[in-house]
């Protein structure tokens, strides 16, 4: 954690210093092309570090800030929240919802809000372009049920025990490794442990993969 808030620093002035190029003097194409690529590696390593200071106050044991919220309007937020990445890959956000309008449950709407943002995310990018996402809210007398499925390259039998591990890499159709998952699956499932929920998949190579994330409805005194 001290580590990750230290590193903020320097990334956040190497943003600026490269932000600041084309002030001195003009550039040609290429040279865009480089400064375009380092502010897009440097926006990723400051997600990671973001990433890693969210997971290091989760696992700390940081009490939860329990109020009544609404689990289709946490869906909505987290909809809202990932559309222009959804946008920009033109994916199509499916809602499927079951008599979940006017029901309230007891959790840490940022960290749950933040759970939600994250496995959009990565269905998001690990859909194909043109693709879909489709997004179910169900729930029963004890537990709300958010699922989230894509259709994209699925998840290696391999990698599924290991895919809420704080670094993993998704093994592609042909065997070789694919995207870095990073952390954002390790915060689901901290965020989900710590609502005494559960966040679970099912995946198949070539065929897409379905995330649940099962949250009680209500959660202990202490937490209230």
């Amino acid at each position: 954690t001290t580590v990750s808030h230290d590193l903020r620093n320097p990334l956040g002035q190497l943003k600026g210093y490269v932000s600041m190029l084309p002030m001195v003097g003009e550039m040609n194409s290429q040279q865009k092309e480089y400064a375009t690529k380092i502010m897009e590696n440097l926006d990723k390593m400051t997600h990671m570090v973001d990433n890693l200071l969210d997971l290091g106050r989760i696992e700390a044991g940081i009490e939860l800030q329990v109020e009544k919220v609404s689990p289709l309007d946490l869906l909505d937020q987290a909809i809202n929240q990932v559309q222009p990445l959804a946008t920009q890959r033109k994916i199509q956000l499916m809602r499927e919802l079951t008599a979940v309008q006017d029901l309230q449950i007891y959790a840490d709407k940022t960290l749950l809000l933040q759970a939600l943002v994250n496995l959009l995310d990565n269905a998001i990018k690990f859909s194909p372009i043109n693709g879909s996402v489709l997004l179910r809210l169900t729930s029963d007398d004890e537990m709300v049920k958010y699922e989230v499925q894509d259709h994209g390259p699925g998840i290696s039998p391999i990698d599924l025990p290991t895919i809420f591990e704080k670094v993993q890499k998704n093994t592609a159709k042909d065997g070789k490794k694919g995207k870095n998952v990073g952390l954002g699956l390790s915060i689901v499932k901290s965020i989900a442990e710590r609502h005494r929920g559960k966040v679970t998949v099912e995946s198949a190579l070539g065929k897409g993969s379905t995330f649940t994330l099962i949250v009680p409805i209500l959660q202990t005194v202490k937490n209230r």
